[in-house]
């Protein structure tokens, strides 16, 4: 008898909600027209999910992050594109994307004056402090410095 009572007593509110909610619509505001200043430079559209614009000066977290996974790099580096381990990486490019976490791009300058793309996926709220080599990608082509194919 009970549930029987409960189901009516919800039945009769969320009858009355949609009746309450279907009366009339509120006026429509008055839309208002944003004009740009004459001669304002464009912002580019940020996307969601997009990368970032390169960025020669690489900036602390990001050189951290390239440090923090200089072996596996190093080792990805030497794998694909057949350099010595001993090679000093350095980034000369960074730009960042935002998925589920940070896809932080690198391009990374090589003995032979070209640049391999580096990828470091980090999730910053997850503490680990283990390494992991998935984490790291080389793409396989060799790119110049300011390829517009990248």
């Amino acid at each position: 008898m009970q549930t029987k009572t409960i189901f009516l007593l919800i039945t009769t509110i969320v009858m009355v909600l949609i009746e309450t909610s279907q009366s009339a619509p509120a006026a429509p505001k008055d839309k208002v027209a944003i004009v740009p200043e004459q001669g304002a430079a464009k912002k580019p559209v940020k996307v969601g999910g997009g990368r970032t614009e390169w960025k020669t000066k690489i900036d602390g977290k990001s050189k951290k992050l390239f440090d923090k996974h200089e072996k596996i790099v190093s080792k990805k580096i030497h794998d694909v594109h057949k350099i010595q381990l001993k090679t000093k990486l350095k980034p000369a490019k960074v730009a960042s994307q935002i998925v589920s976490g940070v896809l932080y791009h690198y391009l990374v300058e090589l003995p032979t004056k070209q640049y391999a793309y580096v990828t470091i996926h980090s999730q910053p709220w997850k503490k680990s402090k283990v390494l992991n080599e998935q984490h790291v990608t080389v793409r396989p082509k060799l790119y110049d410095l300011n390829d517009k194919n990248i």
